[in-house]
């Protein structure tokens, strides 16, 4: 990796939609040479896959929650498989303390976060405790 190599990587997390042709002409390089690093960057695994971020004030009625998740040292695995698998999870961070588990959901309401997620992890066997934090504003997303 390189300055060039840096500087797309920098422009496609501002602006994944930014086309070839604007990102050379920002960049002063040919956009056949801003889509060949592009490839060699996913090629590497730098670049994992390209998403879309939604703007959160569109569905006033979602709510963002995160967990803190202590577990018994043999629970782990079931516990990351739900983790792992619940469509309203967005990310999952092992962590050292003060649990065991960071993790970030996003449902309808409070409702719908005891029963789809609160309720069958708490209920698995290696679950010691969840901490439970509700997101009142985003005041920043940086991808």
């Amino acid at each position: 990796m390189d300055e060039i190599d840096d500087a797309i990587l920098r422009e496609l997390q501002r602006d994944g939609r930014m086309s070839m042709a604007e990102l050379g002409s920002m960049l002063g390089i040919a956009p056949s040479t801003v889509f060949k690093r592009i490839e060699k960057l996913k090629n590497a695994g730098i670049i994992e896959r390209f998403t879309i971020v939604i703007n959160q004030k569109c569905f006033e009625h979602t709510l963002v929650a995160f967990l803190n998740i202590r577990v018994h040292p043999e629970g782990k695995p079931e516990v990351e498989a739900f983790v792992r698998d619940h469509q309203g999870i967005l990310e999952v961070y092992e962590v050292l303390e003060p649990g065991d588990f960071f993790v970030k959901v996003r449902v309808q309401n409070i409702s719908e976060l005891k029963r789809s997620v609160l309720i069958p992890l708490s209920s698995l066997p290696g679950v010691k405790e969840i901490q439970t934090i509700i997101s009142v504003r985003k005041i920043k997303e940086q991808r």
